[in-house]
């Protein structure tokens, strides 16, 4: 990808120009923030940027691959911004993600595939296992149902919502790790092909 200057500038969120001209000239440095959206862009190893030492291409290391979400995937021991999303707003099935990220999260590049977004899930009622105000990152290509999985799904009524998931032959039950929040059963003759977004890969949060 060449962008010139005032392109540079712009998908860096910049309104001043010569803050790249100043990178350049090494009058200025950017801080960590803006250098991950460069790593991203430009399937740049942040590891480079910061030391300029190590691989530069993030896809020298095979595999690799830009997902609509904002994600690049990668061998390789580094680090991968994915795109976080507010799970209001993200769409259902087959348009996530729908909206625009609200921020970015840097994740080991070997807990992401093709595809990869996060999102942040509200509530209590996934407590003990997932907390109020969690990050979970969404394998949105993996959406074979494993009983006993955690799954973000949509629901018409709430969005999307994270739940474990166990299949039966004539439904799919949505279960609360709270025991406080009831269950929800879908039946296959109800629901929708693309009900399932997609498996959750990996959870951060604090407890």
């Amino acid at each position: 990808m060449k962008l010139n200057q005032a392109e540079f500038a712009g998908k860096l969120g910049f309104s001043r120009l010569a803050t790249i001209s100043d990178y350049e000239t090494d009058k200025r440095a950017p801080d960590i923030a803006t250098l991950r959206k460069i790593s991203y862009m430009g399937s740049v190893s942040l590891d480079w940027l910061l030391t300029g030492q190590g691989r530069v291409s993030l896809l020298e290391a095979g595999g690799a691959g830009s997902a609509k979400d904002g994600s690049t995937a990668y061998g390789g021991g580094d680090f991968v911004s994915v795109n976080l999303y507010d799970p209001a707003t993200a769409g259902p099935p087959g348009e996530f993600p729908a909206s625009d990220p609200i921020g970015s999260i840097m994740v080991p590049a070997a807990d992401c595939a093709r595809g990869t977004a996060a999102i942040r899930v509200p509530g209590d009622g996934m407590r003990p296992c997932i907390m109020d105000g969690a990050i979970a990152g969404i394998h949105a290509g993996d959406k074979r149902v494993v009983s006993g999985g955690l799954y973000a799904v949509w629901l018409n009524f709430e969005g999307i919502t994270v739940k474990r998931l166990f299949a039966y032959p004539d439904r799919i039950v949505l279960k609360p790790d709270n025991p406080a929040f009831p269950e929800t059963a879908v039946y296959n003759a109800s629901r929708s092909e693309e009900f399932i977004i997609g498996r959750v890969a990996w959870v951060y949060q604090k407890y």
